[in-house]
């Protein structure tokens, strides 16, 4: 498989909208336009996304991405499963801009007054194997963020709040 190929099929539209509509299926009300845009660099770090792989409904910013992580005998901060997020965040802009014209153009989303507001819920529990493990992932992320505010979202991942 060539790299236009692996770039093909990584940065897919496509793919991104179906992780998005997983994300708002999880966050339950109309959510701010931004969010998503700070969802999918969370979800497409492997680190990160393995930890939200033992997220729940309980599960929370802070302490989902604050734990001391092991390596070896050591424990260093779980932040580090955040690092890089300013760069996705920017590199991804377009992707996401592009998912979310894709998931309005198929009706599963409105935008009304800077609110984004899902019509057709999508649920992990269908899929198998490791898109199940995605979609769970981006499911429990819109859980997530639907438990605090955007101004500490921002603050967190460190993030323009404009």
């Amino acid at each position: 498989m060539s790299i236009s190929h692996i770039t093909c099929l990584s940065l897919n539209p496509h793919f991104y909208a179906l992780l998005i509509q997983a994300f708002l299926s999880g966050y339950e009300k109309p959510c701010e336009v931004k969010l998503p845009f700070m969802a999918l660099p969370i979800l497409m770090y492997a680190e990160s996304r393995e930890k939200l792989t033992t997220a729940n409904s309980r599960s929370r910013i802070d302490t989902l991405f604050r734990s001391p992580q092991s390596i070896g005998d050591s424990k260093i901060s779980g932040k580090t499963r955040l690092s890089g997020y300013i760069g996705r965040y920017d590199a991804l802009k377009p992707y996401c801009k592009e998912a979310l014209i894709i998931l309005s153009s198929e009706n599963k989303l409105i935008i009304d007054k800077h609110k984004i507001v899902l019509i057709k819920k999508l649920g992990y529990k269908k899929f198998e194997g490791t898109i199940r493990n995605w979609i769970k992932g981006a499911f429990y992320l819109g859980v997530i963020f639907s438990k605090t505010t955007e101004d500490h979202l921002c603050s967190f991942l460190g993030v323009d709040s404009k």
